[in-house]
């Protein structure tokens, strides 16, 4: 049995309202012994926290998700700071860049992006990123916090972007993506990164595995991802569970 760390799982939304507890279970009947579950909005820290303090493997993070930038002001920033001084967490995020067509304009993700970078350097946390589309204004962005450490979620960036990267000292989280055959550019960046720079994650609900596509995703899926990625590389099974569970530990301090 490997003890994993879920390092991307959004377990407080509403599609575990129903069957959290045994989503929880199946995960650690899986191997999953931990789950960090991050922010995406002030309204959804409440709910973070209550599902964390009821449960020490499930791991808090607060930001703001920049799919919601159009929507977040700047009291929220404040409200984050604020939250921080009385609430535990392991990390700031999910927080980013996302240059897909129909997100919020460039100008207001920077803004709250580099606002959440300087928040995090402040309380000494790790980042936890969101980046689609937009690696090369997120490696930017790390660029002027010298000394900052994170990881980016579901990575989909290119190989060389993500060395760059980790030599900025952040860790790369691999997802469900791998695990499909035509995802070739990722595998085949999968294969060759460091293994002491990668994590694992579901990001369930959402981005489910190759063998669970248009299905409800869950943290108990990790093992597909662990699974694949041995595929991928030299390492074995148990060479990769231990690593990345490793590298999860040490980032966010659990």
């Amino acid at each position: 049995m490997h003890d994993l760390i879920d390092s991307h799982c959004h377990l407080d939304f509403e599609a575990f309202d129903r069957d959290r507890d045994a989503v929880i279970e199946r995960a650690r009947s899986n191997g999953v012994k931990d789950i960090v579950i991050p922010g995406v909005s002030r309204e959804n820290w409440h709910g973070i926290d209550k599902i964390c303090s009821s449960n020490p493997h499930l791991h808090a993070c607060y930001g703001l998700h920049p799919y919601l930038a159009g929507e977040h002001n700047d009291s929220d920033l404040t409200s984050l700071r604020d939250w921080l001084e009385h609430h535990a967490c392991v990390a700031i995020g999910e927080c980013g860049l996302d240059y897909r067509k129909d997100q919020a304009d460039k100008d207001t993700q920077l803004k709250f992006f580099t606002a959440q970078l300087e928040i995090a350097a402040m309380a000494a946390r790790p980042v936890v990123i969101h980046s689609v589309r937009a690696t090369e204004d997120v490696i930017k962005a790390i660029k002027n916090h010298p000394g900052l450490q994170g990881m980016i979620h579901s990575y989909s960036g290119s190989y060389e972007q993500a060395m760059q990267l980790i030599e900025l000292g952040f860790l790369i989280s691999l997802g469900g993506a791998i695990t499909y055959p035509n995802a070739k550019k990722l595998r085949a960046t999968a294969a060759r990164i460091p293994l002491a720079s990668v994590l694992l994650e579901t990001d369930a609900p959402d981005q489910p595995d190759a063998r669970h596509h248009n299905q409800r995703n869950e943290p108990a899926y990790l093992v597909n991802v662990l699974q694949c990625l041995a595929e991928l590389r030299d390492e074995s099974v148990e060479e990769i569970a231990k690593q990345t569970t490793g590298n999860a530990k040490q980032l966010f301090r659990i």
